[in-house]
């Protein structure tokens, strides 16, 4: 167990398909609804000019508050990520009194979850349409020849670490800031090295967060290469983690955002706390894959996830358990990374029996919201917060039937109370690559 300095979670802001800020996300997934559904975002039209069927599953972000964003002007050199990810901060911000009872902007700082972000394939016509050469074939080489074309700040609009750039510039916050870009464990780990920031003592208050959008056609086309749903019947309840019938995952946009703060400094301000930061692991395992960035690959090729085994998953949770000194019996419910693909949710589901035992509860937010990788990280720790705050497990509504192969206790039908011996949350996250990490938070009494 490690004597330290003791850390609270005072803020909490989220954007996500079933609803953006605390109290809309939080009924919404007590009500049990799904943010997903067939595409708008795209018009059929669109996608048929990259000649190709578009995937009609996302689970988008219906209406985005871009009133937060500050100064207005910067929204042109911003991706949606961007935008998601400032939105969810500036609510955290909200959320935590932060603009009332101001810390130094020295001693403030950020880390972000974030993706490489797709570019929209709008805003790649020209290049396109420069390398098309005479017979009307695609030419490599003149790939390129138009970029005077182009909006001269594009590329700003599209590098991962401008969402914490762009939140600590509006806000006057001059201390650390970091950009992790590893999938879907880039939100948790976010949290971590906001502990370590504050545990070192540069910093009193953290921004941690993830944010990402996955909904536009290049993202089908990357992400294709994992495993999707094919529920197209009924999108609402296509993404199933732990279920029977679950077949992949549905794609998601979003962003969420804890303050995170040394309880000094909270006390200090007489900001809420929403939980504590007891501990945490990471760890890692080598896992193969077929996937290429810089090559075409035949549509056969998926991430061959045969070499994963899970022991990343069990060596975080030992991590954070030792760290937090806690037992596996001191954990109230665990908060899946469960990403819905068939292989992914049985390791998992083997991972929590064998380190904290079959009778934990077992929740998730992603098949409410949506696979949005980093963001989806955050917002389960906003959800294990509100949980723990509220003593209230929400469920998975769209496991309607448990997969018999997956050994635990997956809180189905309706949401389930929390007991008062046990005060502490386990939230786990992996990526398709073997890295895990393991994030205990407590009862912020």
């Amino acid at each position: 167990m490690e004597k330290t300095t003791e850390l609270v979670i005072t803020g909490l802001g989220v954007v996500s398909s079933i609803g953006t800020g605390v109290e809309e996300f939080w009924n919404s997934l007590l009500q049990g609804k799904s943010g997903v559904g067939v595409s708008d975002y795209y018009t059929a039209q669109d996608v048929a000019q990259i000649n190709r069927l578009p995937y009609p599953m996302t689970a988008e972000v219906k209406t985005l508050e871009t009133k937060r964003i500050k100064p207005r002007k910067n929204i042109k050199v911003m991706a949606r990520d961007i935008q998601l990810g400032f939105i969810a901060a500036d609510y955290a911000r909200e959320n935590s009194l932060l603009e009332q009872t101001p810390v130094d902007p020295e001693r403030q700082g950020i880390v972000f979850g974030a993706l490489m972000i797709i570019v929209d394939v709008s805003e790649l016509e020209p290049l396109y349409k420069g390398a098309i050469g005479e017979d009307g074939q695609f030419v490599p080489p003149l790939f390129g020849n138009e970029i005077g074309s182009m909006f001269p700040l594009w590329m700003l609009k599209y590098l991962p670490n401008m969402t914490p750039c762009h939140i600590a510039i509006a806000y006057d916050m001059r201390g650390p800031n970091n950009t992790l870009v590893i999938g879907e464990p880039g939100g948790l780990s976010a949290l971590v090295e906001a502990s370590r920031v504050l545990r070192r003592g540069a910093a009193d208050v953290m921004l941690a967060g993830g944010c990402a959008s996955c909904t536009m056609p290049s993202a089908w086309f990357r992400y294709d290469l994992f495993q999707l749903s094919k529920h197209f019947d009924d999108p609402q309840k296509a993404y199933r983690p732990f279920d029977a019938n679950r077949d992949g995952l549905v794609l998601g946009e979003g962003a969420a955002v804890c303050v995170l703060e040394t309880s000094e400094s909270a006390k200090k301000r007489g900001a809420p706390v929403y939980a504590k930061f007891l501990g945490y692991g990471e760890a890692t395992e080598p896992v193969w894959h077929m996937q290429t960035d810089f090559a075409p690959a035949p549509e056969e090729v998926r991430v061959d996830r045969a070499r994963f085994t899970g022991s990343s998953l069990k060596n975080a949770m030992r991590l954070a358990l030792d760290r937090a000194g806690l037992n596996p019996s001191d954990i109230a419910f665990v908060m899946a990374s469960a990403n819905g693909s068939v292989s992914g949710d049985l390791i998992e589901a083997q991972a929590i029996a064998d380190v904290l035992g079959s009778d934990v509860p077992v929740s998730s937010v992603k098949g409410a919201t949506g696979y949005a990788m980093p963001a989806s990280a955050s917002m389960e720790v906003v959800a294990s917060a509100l949980a723990l705050k509220n003593r209230l497990l929400p469920h998975i509504a769209t496991c309607e039937e448990k997969d018999p192969a997956c050994p635990i206790d997956v809180v189905m039908n309706e949401p389930r109370p929390l007991g008062e011996d046990k005060k502490a949350a386990m939230i786990l996250s992996c990526n398709f690559y073997g890295q895990a990490t393991a994030v205990i938070i407590g009862r912020g009494e």
